[in-house]
């Protein structure tokens, strides 16, 4: 018959589930059995008596102990290693070697305030700055094709020479910067704050700059072929020579602008507003301006044959020496011009212009 087990508790409540029981001595075994078995007995009895100690009970208290304070340490750490993670990130962009866009990625996410930030010759192609703080960063020479950069501030920003095709800064502030000879071909610009920007010989090619402020810019020898400007501001802007052929320009106010030897080749600018524009040797051949106002404008040696200039306020304009040939005329408002010529008008339908 075979001995009672007597069953002792562990001091620990909590791991009464498991109880610590008594080794059996075992029975008779084989030849080969035997000795497994006592010495499976042996090793019991040491384990329950080292299993009622009290230094070992201690030390499951002390390990339960150090995980705790190990997870208030990693917690009361975590600012700490988090701003040394940025700076990190800061470094690799400053060394302007590789994992810039990862690096410049994860400081958006992390809602780092990126003004002043130095992006220079940096590849960001189709990253997503969307809503960032770039406050006089200093992106020259930047690839940034595809890039989101819809409502970010850019003030002051200078952006010379970077590749920004097919972008998107819809909303975007970029006044007072420097994008000089930049590339926005495709780019979307609509509602987008231009206004006193450095964009010498810029390529706007196809972009959509709809309802964007360009008031003041400097935009001599831009290019803005099939670009859409409709209802932009472009008042006291520098266009001269510019090339603005077959643009988008409706609605857009142009007034004291100065477009000396512009190319405005098919270009749309029905309802346009160019009071007081320099539009001095602009080249307006087969342009639409029905409608336009362009009140007091300097049109000497313009061309504008084949125009349609329907409508169109005249009233004030200097129009020496300016080509009408073969431009439609009808109902526009000729009174107080200076330098009316007949021969200007050589081939051009005049019905119901109006002269007094």
């Amino acid at each position: 018959m075979q001995p009672s087990i007597a069953k002792v508790q562990a001091p620990d409540p909590e791991m009464s589930k498991r109880e610590v029981t008594k080794p059996v001595k075992p029975r008779n075994g084989s030849f080969w059995v035997a000795p497994i078995q006592w010495l499976e007995w042996a090793f019991g009895w040491i384990a329950y008596w080292i299993s009622h100690l009290a230094f070992f009970v201690m030390l499951k208290y002390v390990g339960r102990l150090a995980v705790l304070l190990a997870i208030i340490i990693w917690f009361t750490e975590a600012p700490s290693r988090r701003r040394a993670i940025i700076r990190e990130n800061w470094t690799i962009l400053l060394e302007k070697g590789g994992g810039r866009m990862e690096a410049l990625k994860f400081l958006h996410q992390e809602g780092v305030d990126l003004r002043g930030l130095n992006g220079e010759y940096g590849f960001f192609e189709g990253i997503d700055l969307k809503g960032a703080n770039l406050y006089g960063a200093d992106l020259s020479n930047a690839k940034l094709v595809k890039a989101n950069l819809s409502n970010t501030n850019l003030l002051n920003s200078e952006l010379n020479n970077a590749v920004l095709d097919s972008a998107n800064l819809s909303g975007a502030k970029l006044s007072g910067s420097f994008i000089r000879h930049a590339r926005l071909q495709g780019a979307k610009l609509d509602n987008a704050d231009l206004s006193f920007i450095n964009a010498k010989g810029v390529f706007f090619t196809g972009a959509s700059l709809v309802k964007a402020n360009l008031s003041e810019a400097r935009l001599s020898q831009a290019y803005f072929q099939l670009a859409d400007l409709s209802a932009a501001f472009l008042q006291f802007a520098k266009l001269d020579s510019a090339d603005m052929n077959a643009a988008k320009l409706r609605g857009a106010d142009l007034s004291l602008t100065d477009m000396r030897g512009v190319k405005l080749y098919d270009a749309d600018l029905r309802g346009a507003k160019l009071t007081h524009a320099i539009l001095e040797g602009a080249d307006l051949t087969r342009a639409i301006l029905k409608g336009a106002d362009l009140q007091n404008a300097f049109l000497m040696e313009a061309y504008l044959e084949e125009a349609n200039l329907d409508s169109a306020d005249l009233r004030g304009a200097n129009l020496r020496g300016v080509r009408f040939s073969k431009a439609r005329l009808r109902g526009a408002d000729l009174r107080n011009v200076r330098y009316l010529s007949d021969s200007s008008f050589k081939d051009a339908d005049t019905t119901g212009i109006i002269l007094k």
